[in-house]
């Protein structure tokens, strides 16, 4: 591409920076970069466990939406919050979500307390603060995380999704490996 576009302007090579960091603003680069839930990955979850009528799912960090429309899928009486903090999926997520109250901001700020399961679905460096914020949650909650462990505490179940991804189940409050 360098070599085929050299009657380009130095500054046109500026603009997919500038689309990245309006997709995912600095302060956001610690956590997990988009990565859609699977539309059916989340369908087990209501085997194993069972939610009141209207009970309150978070998505934390939900992106565009994709793991809101998959809780949706499992648990279709449940009322719907989604947190982004990028402005520009945000926005999207809004559109793509109508149904879900969904805010822009940090998912670390959110008071995860409020809900009766929180859904992530992070990256593996960023599991021990997903671990530290379940303690702010009321005990009986639960905690979901696809595709990545907390290392160091004992799972309540852990479910492989139709598309071999996994499913980590913890129930509040979380209990340490020995």
């Amino acid at each position: 591409v360098l070599g085929t576009q050299s009657d380009l302007a130095a500054w046109v090579w500026l603009l997919p920076l500038a689309l990245l960091l309006l997709v995912y603003p600095i302060n956001t680069w610690a956590d997990a970069p988009l990565f859609p839930t699977p539309r059916k990955a989340l369908l087990g979850l209501r085997t194993l466990v069972r939610l009141d009528q209207n009970a309150r799912v978070l998505d934390a960090g939900c992106g565009l939406g994709h793991g809101l429309r998959a809780l949706r899928l499992a648990y279709p009486n449940a009322q719907f919050a989604g947190v982004a903090w990028s402005g520009s999926l945000y926005a999207l997520c809004k559109l793509l979500c109508p149904w879900a109250a969904v805010q822009r901001g940090d998912m670390w700020a959110v008071d995860w307390a409020a809900y009766d399961m929180v859904y992530v679905f992070q990256r593996p460096d960023s599991m021990p603060r997903v671990v530290e914020k379940t303690r702010s949650m009321r005990p009986g909650t639960w905690l979901v995380s696809l595709d990545f462990e907390a290392v160091g505490v004992v799972p309540h179940a852990q479910l492989t999704a139709p598309n071999g991804k996994s499913i980590w189940l913890y129930r509040t409050p979380l209990r340490t490996a020995a």
